[in-house]
């Protein structure tokens, strides 16, 4: 097995070829190295399970947003041993400063940031040295489901002229918000098989993802802090990450983007609105000159069970999400992969680890996609944020005991050595 990532910037070789890939059959094929498909491969490698591991980009790559890790996020971390040995380390969070219409107040925050690239591919390694295979820069081109097991048809860059058949017991869907892969479940005939729509409910006036990344002097936005502005078109959360880049994520109205003609100067004039007063700097030109990501529509629901056989199961952001307001998706995210592996280690037929996967999760992540929903309609409000602020300046204790609520109560306390290793 490859030797743990030392340096985040390093890509990590396909450990073995499409053709050796397609002349084994699998216990499960996870589609997307997220850390949804990161932390079931490494869950499912420990377990002795043999797991193949793919992703249409290489790693490292940039990411939109995810570069907050709420408390539940370091705790499945730390959980998965995921930085004991590697000189990548979150940074701490220590507060978040609310800001919305010339007024801001700032209040304690437990969490920490890491860049997507760092975490992705830090897990994505971790994943390799407990045992799992990895293979890059390969595109999935059909899922076809039958009762005995999953076949995948792919494409890699290493044979761009040739497709390849891989087949295994299971097959994890975590290819995040963009959930392209096309389900086919061969019933009557195999030579017919009948196409699977993946369903995909989008909440209406669902806020779309944008992020991008500015150099280290486009802020004077201290380490440790996260600042959450709040517009007419949405809200922007900027932090400073490991390396010393500002990350920008923001949910923004679709209406404020076809307004503005364009995501650059949409985010621009978010921020400029949102920040309006507060005492930070942040350069705006750099905003219109930076590479800008986008996402689809954010808050959504699609079937957790994708075939009809139990053997094809979407996690992470591929089977929901509803935009959270600072930073819970990682944890959700990590969660989620957690889930579905104990459900496959568990045992049972496929049918009864679905089950089990899909109780699981329902129990998980029902109060927490409540509360974000109530949240996310709050912040449309101008006047409640406004409010909120007001609490916050002259009543902060108050406003500190309401944050978790906001926020969400962590399942688990913030793991301390982490933190120290963060630190």
């Amino acid at each position: 097995m490859a030797a743990r990532l030392a340096e985040s910037d390093r890509m990590i070789d396909a450990t073995l070829t499409p053709s050796a890939a397609a002349d084994r059959r699998w216990d499960a094929l996870v589609i997307g190295a997220g850390p949804a498909g990161s932390a079931a491969a490494i869950r499912l490698a420990c377990a002795g399970r043999r797991v193949l591991l793919i992703d249409r980009a290489t790693m490292p790559r940039e990411k939109v947003c995810g570069c907050c890790l709420s408390p539940t996020a370091l705790a499945e971390l730390e959980s998965l041993d995921a930085f004991s040995d590697c000189a990548v380390r979150p940074l701490p969070l220590e507060a978040v400063q609310l800001v919305s219409g010339g007024q801001g107040a700032r209040l304690p925050l437990a969490g920490a940031t890491l860049s997507r690239e760092a975490l992705d591919t830090t897990l994505v390694a971790q994943a390799i040295n407990a045992g799992a295979d990895w293979l890059p820069q390969t595109t999935i081109t059909s899922i076809t489901e039958a009762a005995d097991r999953v076949r995948l048809t792919v494409r890699s860059s290493a044979t761009p002229d040739a497709a390849i058949e891989l087949e295994a017991q299971h097959a994890v869907i975590a290819t995040g918000l963009a959930d392209h892969v096309r389900i086919e479940c061969a019933e009557a005939s195999p030579h017919r098989p009948r196409r699977r729509e993946s369903r995909r409910l989008i909440a209406a006036k669902s806020r779309i993802g944008v992020g991008l990344t500015l150099p280290a002097a486009a802020s004077d936005l201290p380490a440790g802090e996260l600042v959450m502005a709040v517009g007419r078109g949405g809200y922007a959360g900027i932090v400073r990450l490991e390396d010393g880049r500002i990350d920008i994520a923001a949910a923004i109205e679709p209406q404020a983007v076809a307004r503005e003609g364009r995501p650059h100067a949409a985010i621009a004039t978010l921020l400029e609105e949102g920040l309006a007063g507060a005492a930070l700097r942040l350069d705006l030109a750099a905003v219109n000159d930076a590479h800008v990501r986008a996402t689809p529509a954010l808050t959504h629901r699609t079937p957790l069970v994708a075939g009809g056989q139990g053997r094809l199961c979407r996690i992470g952001d591929a089977a929901g999400y509803v935009e959270p307001f600072t930073g819970e998706g990682m944890g959700w995210a990590l969660v989620s992969g957690r889930l579905l592996a104990e459900a496959i280690v568990g045992g049972g037929s496929p049918t009864e680890i679905a089950a089990a996967f899909a109780r699981g999760h329902d129990a998980f992540f029902a109060s927490h996609h409540a509360r974000c929903r109530r949240v996310a309609l709050a912040v449309r409000h101008l006047w409640l944020v406004g409010a909120a602020i007001r609490l916050a300046r002259f009543a902060p204790g108050i406003a500190a005991g309401v944050m978790p609520l906001v926020v969400g109560t962590p399942r688990f306390a913030p793991p301390a050595t982490l933190r120290e290793a963060a630190a």
